[in-house]
């Protein structure tokens, strides 16, 4: 095996994993899983003029009345929409949607007629329309982003608090009326479009979550002044789109989301939205190349909008354990930026922080087959990208919610319960991480908008800050840092994305590595996770790299994208170890007899940062399931209750789907 670096030129190839085959039974091996290629080849793409079949759609053609009816998202690939619509209906379907801007399909057809339209020339994959569901002050301190208010943007005097850019956040909907939503000079309300894509026909939030994941992002804290507390937003003066994707009980299909995110990808421009929010999450069944939420994520990125997504609240079996591979769609995504979880431990200082226990773990396990040899190859994509605040986090109520209302625990007594519309609630979970890390986003955006979401993903990980123990598959490139990721933001080029590759990306040169925040010095890890390896060097951000196209998906190929004077250091993980941090270095890991390589990274076959073994755990094939008994729905894995994906806080500890005590 490898263990070398190298600088990065014209000419290097992929890294490559070792081949390997599907472990069979209960459960699904991650030593087996990790026994596949970081990158697909292209045999994986031919179908020889025929779509590929998700495999749930092709198990319910085989088991259901062919008379059945089944929802389908149909990915065209360039065909005619015109010409696969009648094909449709020639075979006794009808057309229900058609998001163009995503090239996707909504079509009803009998089961019997599947087989016929994977026949169609154009069609490129065909799946089931799949439930999603959501994923469920001192956020300001703790990531610096009080400090980062004050540093000023290349477009504004005032200094940053997202003023000028919009969020799109696909949720269960929003209070539109809650008083830190609204403008206080205007007392306009800072959603300026809500849209329902569930059929519902109501715009409001019932169920809670997205009132709460607005709030992270833009809720400028004004109701819990009154009162002595800071329940601050992380951009407090963005604009928000509220649409609407998931209903009353927090559960929706992949086609709510593909529609939106094609209607912001159409208005991206009118209303200047910058970044989606994705606190919600889908089985991940099939690989990011077919995975219709993946695509999506894909082509709103290539139209440079930078998509964040929850990594999911499976990190934990039902006996407390950790379970690794446990990364939901569509944050299984290359192209998005991928949230995990930490527990601040209720403290502003960084250095106490730990990885929250709910927090999905990587690799990705999703996968596809092989159509020439039947082959199952997984994946494997290193995630989290990185993690942040997560646990006991404090945002808005909607008043009368189906969260607070089934579980008054949630609710925080401010005393200020007179206005309905100045209610807060506390909620953990990846899903608030996301929220958090959007926000960031905002901010780093009003200071540079010339990032691509490229940049964006590239300097959220440079100035990021490896926690000392936890392992890449639990911490991804490390902890959020707002101050960090601002001032790197600020020092580069606002017409960055215009330059030619090679030229200077930041004419006055880098700031400082590291912040100080809440009282200690911050160091920046300097180091981006791309494919199964490591980036290092100055020169990714002192001239213009190739990799920051918003036409290159992140970590895939193309390692000559990264110019010279950037090193790629290989494997921080394969079927036998993976690297974690210590010291702000990806170290400390021995591969007997434990000799350093010349990445400085040592290796070991078996350990992580809290001494478990991480190639051994285990994860259930209903994971991968979207009956009634798969864990992504809470239904039965956790106690028999539907609740989705929401994690919230009894006093006993967390709870699963507020419901379950732990």
């Amino acid at each position: 095996m490898r263990r070398a670096s190298r600088t990065v030129a014209a000419g290097h190839g992929n890294v490559l994993g070792d081949g390997g085959t599907l472990f069979r039974g209960v459960v699904l091996s991650l030593a087996a899983v990790l026994l596949v290629t970081l990158t697909l080849t292209p045999a994986f793409a031919a179908r020889g003029g025929k779509a590929g079949i998700a495999t749930d759609l092709a198990q319910a053609t085989h088991e259901g009345s062919p008379s059945n009816t089944i929802r389908l998202v149909v990915s065209l690939d360039g065909a005619d929409p015109l010409f696969v619509a009648n094909r449709v209906e020639e075979l006794g379907g009808v057309v229900r949607k058609y998001f163009r801007h995503v090239d996707h399909m909504l079509v009803e057809l009998p089961l019997e007629s599947v087989g016929a339209l994977s026949e169609v020339e154009g069609i490129d994959y065909i799946a089931p329309d799949r439930e999603v569901g959501g994923v469920a002050s001192q956020l300001e301190t703790t990531t610096g982003a009080s400090l980062a208010y004050s540093l000023g943007g290349m477009t504004t005097t005032s200094g940053l608090d997202g003023s000028g850019i919009t969020v799109a956040v696909l949720d269960s909907g929003i209070d539109p009326n809650h008083s830190d939503l609204r403008n206080n000079a205007s007392g306009r309300s800072r959603v300026i479009l809500s849209m329902d894509f569930t059929g519902s026909g109501s715009l409001d939030d019932p169920y809670g979550h997205g009132t709460h994941i607005a709030g992270i992002i833009a809720g400028d804290g004004s109701s819990s002044y009154t009162v002595g507390r800071d329940y601050t937003g992380m951009a407090p003066r963005a604009n928000l789109l509220n649409y609407k994707v998931l209903d009353g009980r927090g559960h929706g299909y992949v086609s709510n989301v593909l529609s939106a995110i094609d209607l912001v990808i159409a208005t991206r421009s009118f209303y200047n939205t910058k970044v989606i929010n994705l606190s919600l999450a889908a089985p991940p069944v099939d690989s990011y190349v077919n995975d219709a939420l993946c695509k999506a994520v894909a082509r709103a990125t290539k139209a440079g909008i930078v998509v964040v997504a929850a990594a999911g609240n499976f990190g934990q079996d039902q006996n407390g354990n950790k379970v690794y591979g446990g990364i939901t769609s569509p944050g299984i995504s290359p192209s998005a930026i991928t949230v995990g979880a930490t527990n601040t431990r209720g403290t502003d200082v960084r250095s106490d922080d730990v990885i929250a226990p709910f927090s999905s773990r990587g690799p990705t396990l999703s996968h596809l087959t092989d159509p020439l040899t039947g082959a199952v190859v997984y994946d494997n994509l290193a995630k989290p990208d990185l993690v942040a605040p997560g646990c006991r986090t404090v945002s808005l109520e909607r008043y009368s919610d189906y969260l607070v209302s089934s579980y008054p625990v949630l609710h925080v007594d401010t005393g200020n319960n007179v206005n309905n519309h100045s209610r807060y609630m506390v909620l953990s979970g990846t899903s608030m991480s996301t929220g958090v890390v959007s926000g960031a986003v905002a901010l780093m955006l009003q200071a540079n908008p010339g990032l691509t979401p490229n940049m964006v993903k590239a300097i959220l990980m440079y100035t990021a800050q490896i926690m000392n123990g936890p392992d890449l598959f639990e911490q991804g490139a490390g902890m959020l840092n707002v101050e960090g990721a601002v001032r790197l933001a600020k020092s580069l080029s606002p017409y960055g994305y215009a330059l030619p590759a090679g030229m200077t990306l930041a004419p006055s040169g880098l700031p400082a590595p590291q912040s100080f925040i809440a009282g200690e010095t911050v160091a920046w890890g300097q180091s981006l996770i791309w494919g199964i390896g490591m980036l290092r060097g100055d020169s990714i951000f002192t001239t213009q790299q190739a990799a920051f196209s918003q036409s290159l998906i992140w970590g895939i190929g193309r390692y000559d994208a990264w110019g010279e004077g950037v090193t790629y250091f290989d494997d921080l993980f394969t079927t036998s170890y993976v690297a974690f941090g210590k010291d702000n270095q990806w170290n400390y890991v021995t591969w007997s007899p434990g000799t350093p390589q010349p990445s400085g990274l040592i290796w070991s076959d078996s350990l992580s940062g809290s001494g478990d073994v991480w190639q051994n755990q285990v994860i259930s094939n209903d994971f991968f399931n979207v009956g009634p008994s798969s864990l992504i729905w809470g239904f039965n894995g956790y106690g028999g209750y539907d609740a989705g994906l929401i994690w919230g806080i009894y006093d006993s500890g967390l709870i699963w789907g507020n419901a379950n005590a732990w």
